[in-house]
């Protein structure tokens, strides 16, 4: 089988708080199942991502507690990490853009960039603060949304119509750090000339046959309302450094000592200054451009819905700017927001669940399933822990764990443990939906359909249910039958693993088999020629119920009375 090249790009989390349930379903869970599967097929995968270091949300929040912005951020860092490990959520290489190696890729792009004259230099008034004597960057400042009217919607965006915002837009705009009122002042600042590119981007995005139908629709509505330059710069002390040494006089900005880079600017970055860490990392210094410069290689984002307009358009004119025969994003998987019991989830406003809470009463394989089942693809996802424990009890415990409990069960009881199976064996409709099972959730994680994926799986455990009453195999013990099933089940292993990693990996030392270890160039997403099945003489239920009482101490907890 000839293997693909196949990037991964996971959206960087900001490293002001621990990321959340939000975060897991928009931009964490969906690439860690789309790059396992393509491991299983054997492709060469390099999936990177890491912690965005800076920016106004991490310095405002470092100046509440009291530490500097590196204090928090690296807290945060490793505290994220701690929690991927938890929800099997696993990276080629998770970095971050506090690096020397990202700083200097950073300034090496914006040297490249100003040489080729795509960044303009540009007097622009923002907000300064008498009181504070600074000028107040996007976070710091909020005010009321021009759009839907929010009350206390930020300087980058409304948190409510999810509006791309700069802060002079906002109505009564005040300091979020002590409420003053704010004054216009003329500050100068390096910009990126986005207009440039858009003819580009738009013929590139028109061409897309395989974009999910809203983020074609909604990337083009944002390409005809028109790209102006953007500020790449900002008058803060915390982001990655200006290469001022390296800047000519004549083009140097006021007050450049004063500024960093503009964390949308530099964040992005992240995905290419990322790959060439890894790539030096394992001491191959252009392995990175495999993924970047290969024609057949394909590259993936996956990032949630308030990250859309910065990775459809922005970073793509950031990669042409810096050179017109890098690859393009094949994909970009946008999730749509996810809702907590009916409202959306914020943490500025204390609406959300504490990621510790959720490991410490469920299970992360459970919430994994729910999330990977119900992905906010096309709508926003209401996640209620009503329907979270009645899918777990009825769908992921009751059919999924009950077919899998119930075969190994019985074959151990009324079988001997070892026992070595042919495709010949297995009965032809039962074989018919595997094969179709391995090739129908394929198509659909090939696109990025997630929950669609699942769904065909879902079908094949519900299919095995059927037989084994069809059957009634506890009365004939037939057993092409007992074959039949306990192959279908050594499938499961196979076709579980990208969703539920941890159960399948259990599944497998169930039927005495090596843990799934995918293999360049080796294709295990199919039906296998035989199975040789050992059973183990420890078998228990792979899936727990949740009580049922859980349902209503957390309504009482997060609905509102």
């Amino acid at each position: 089988m000839k293997k693909e090249l196949i990037y991964v790009g996971v959206a960087w989390p900001y490293v002001n708080n621990l990321f959340h349930l939000g975060h897991l379903a928009g931009a964490l869970l969906p690439p860690d199942i789309f790059k396992r599967y393509h491991q299983l097929r054997g492709n060469e995968v390099l999936m990177v991502s890491g912690s965005d270091f800076h920016g106004s949300p991490i310095a405002l929040e470092a100046e509440k507690q009291g530490i500097s912005p590196f204090e928090l951020a690296k807290k945060y860092h490793n505290l994220n990490k701690k929690f991927f490990k938890e929800f099997s959520v696993e990276f080629t290489i998770y970095t971050s853009t506090h690096t020397k190696n990202h700083f200097e890729f950073v300034q090496k792009f914006f040297l490249r960039l100003l040489k080729k004259g795509y960044i303009k230099i540009l007097k622009t008034k923002q907000f300064f603060s008498e009181k504070s004597q600074r000028f107040l960057q996007d976070r710091y400042v909020e005010g009321e949304c021009p759009f839907c009217h929010f009350k206390q919607a930020r300087g980058d965006q409304c948190e409510v119509c999810g509006r791309i915002l700069d802060p002079t837009e906002l109505i009564n705009p005040v300091s979020k750090i002590d409420k003053s009122p704010l004054v216009l002042k003329e500050t100068e600042n390096y910009f990126f000339d986005l207009s440039v590119f858009e003819p580009k981007l738009k013929r590139w995005v028109e061409s897309q046959t395989e974009w999910r139908q809203w983020v074609k629709n909604e990337t083009l509505g944002i390409l005809k309302e028109g790209l102006k330059p953007r500020a790449i710069t900002r008058d803060l002390k915390w982001g990655v450094p200006l290469p001022k040494k390296a800047i000519k006089k004549e083009l140097r900005i006021e007050r450049i000592e004063e500024k960093v880079f503009y964390v949308w600017f530099e964040a992005c970055l992240g995905y290419l200054s990322g790959a060439i860490e890894y790539s030096k990392k394992i001491k191959k210094p252009n392995y990175w451009k495999k993924f970047f410069y290969q024609k057949k290689a394909k590259t993936f984002y996956f990032v949630g819905q308030d990250n859309l307009l910065f990775h459809t358009t922005f970073f793509p004119a950031q990669l042409l700017a810096f050179d017109e025969k890098i690859n393009l994003p094949t994909n970009v998987f946008v999730q749509k927001f996810l809702l907590l019991e009916g409202e959306k989830m914020s943490k500025s406003r204390g609406w959300f669940v504490e990621t510790e809470y959720l490991v410490k009463n469920y299970s992360p394989e459970a919430i994994r399933f729910y999330l990977a089942l119900n992905l906010p693809q096309e709508k926003e996802l209401n996640f209620s822990f009503r329907d979270f424990i009645e899918t777990n009890n009825n769908i992921l415990v009751a059919k999924v764990g009950n077919l899998i409990h119930r075969v190994l069960k019985f074959c151990e009881k009324n079988y001997k443990r070892k026992i070595f199976i042919s495709q010949k064996e297995i009965d032809p409709q039962t074989k018919e939906k595997i094969v179709s099972t391995f090739e129908k959730s394929s198509q659909h994680l090939e696109r990025g359909e997630i929950k669609e994926g699942l769904g065909e799986i879902l079908q094949l455990v519900e299919w095995g249910n059927s037989f084994v009453d069809k059957e009634r195999i506890w009365e004939t013990k037939k057993e092409s039958s007992l074959k039949s099933l306990l192959y279908l089940v050594f499938c499961l292993s196979v076709l579980l693993y990208p969703f539920l990693p941890k159960s399948a990996q259990r599944l497998r030392k169930f039927l005495g088999q090596k843990k799934i270890q995918p293999k360049l160039g080796k294709n295990l997403w199919q039906i296998p020629k035989e199975a040789k099945i050992s059973l183990s003489k420890e078998i228990f239920p792979l899936f727990e119920k949740i009580p049922s009482e859980r349902i209503e101490l957390e309504t009482k907890k997060f609905l509102k009375k």
